[in-house]
């Protein structure tokens, strides 16, 4: 069995990479020229060079895969707006009609909480979640919820695709970077550096182990159903909650101090102001600025998709990461992989 996977460079779409070859898969990747391909030159992974803009280059990296993953992503802060949608719509419309041309019996579209929109303090929301799109969050949010009704048009022109919603990822595989959420978290401690809570420190993240979210993306595929969306969200946690977790597993003190959010906003834009990298991405900010609480209770009774509770996903993230190189030893051993992913696929 082949898998054609978009995003493949991607924090996440590493990880995905890394379970299928590890379930016996071959995979395909679609990657642009300037794609970073480290890490990735693993046994059955082909890549096809390509512009995910172009239908040609879809379909000749499509051509003969047996199941499709497009992972939407979040739009580069570097990249224009315009340019954003062009990536969600043209991108995601090109790969559905791919899929569709060749019949694909086995499409999952990799999506994002930020389409379902923040909840209320209190909430806990599901799949049917609509928040209304505004403030920082407009534009992305407006992309990701046309990509996503693309998926359902061709849903209802007989495409049999699915869509996962994952929670704020956090886990061992880097890019360029480490995921958001470590690098201000678990990364910062860990190397001695000074944390600080970001925002009044009150709304709650469902933070989700990568590694949790590719084994649902499988188990989407694999027991969802056609025309579905599943959340993949972990558990729901306050960032104070979190660094107290983080802080107990390195035998550290957790920060106190608090940062405003305007604060954090004013440096990223002095920042992109002044053509470096923020110590802030927007994805960080939009995480520590509204509440993300959400239920994975269709995935769990649909999907059978058991995430790791907080403390032993970042456990299971720290250890990866020391073997990646990163010093220091945790206090304890994390558990071992749970028996969460799928029977080998059939197709």
């Amino acid at each position: 069995m082949t898998t054609f996977i978009t995003g493949g460079t991607s924090l996440l779409g590493r990880v995905m990479v890394q379970e299928l070859v590890r379930q016996g898969e071959a995979v395909r990747i679609l990657v642009r020229p300037d794609s970073n391909q480290s890490g990735l030159e693993l046994p059955g992974v082909a890549f096809v060079r390509g512009e995910i803009h172009d239908l040609v280059d879809v379909r000749k990296g499509i051509a003969g895969c047996d199941w499709v993953c497009h992972l939407t992503g979040p739009a580069d802060a570097n990249v224009s707006e315009a340019e954003g949608w062009r990536a969600q719509l043209e991108g995601t419309r090109n790969v559905l009609q791919a899929a569709q041309d060749i019949r694909s019996t086995a499409v999952v579209q990799v999506s994002s909480l930020i389409a379902l929109g923040p909840t209320q303090p209190g909430e806990t929301a599901d799949e049917a979640h609509q928040a209304p799109a505004g403030g920082q969050l407009a534009a992305y949010q407006k992309s990701q919820r046309a990509a996503d009704d693309l998926a359902r048009e061709y849903g209802a022109k007989g495409l049999p695709v699915k869509l996962v919603y994952p929670g704020f990822g956090y886990g061992s595989a880097r890019a360029t970077r480490p995921a958001s959420l470590l690098q201000q978290t678990l990364l910062r401690l860990a190397a001695g550096q000074v944390g600080a809570i970001v925002g009044n420190g009150r709304n709650r993240i469902a933070a989700t182990y990568l590694r949790d979210v590719a084994q649902g993306i499988i188990l989407a595929h694999t027991h969802g159903r056609p025309g579905e969306g599943y959340l993949l969200v972990g558990e729901s946690l306050t960032l104070p909650q979190m660094w107290l977790a983080i802080a107990d597993l390195l035998e550290k003190t957790p920060p106190r101090r608090r940062l405003p959010l305007w604060l954090a906003q004013l440096s990223a834009g002095l920042a992109q102001l002044g053509g470096s990298r923020t110590r802030y991405p927007a994805d960080f900010l939009s995480m520590a600025r509204y509440d993300w609480n959400f239920s994975s209770e269709k995935a769990a009774r649909d999907l059978g998709w058991r995430p790791y509770p907080f403390r032993e996903g970042i456990a299971a993230a720290w250890e990866e990461l020391q073997a990646q190189g990163w010093g220091g030893a945790a206090k304890r051993p994390p558990t071992p992989m749970k028996p969460n992913a799928p029977a080998r696929r059939s197709l």
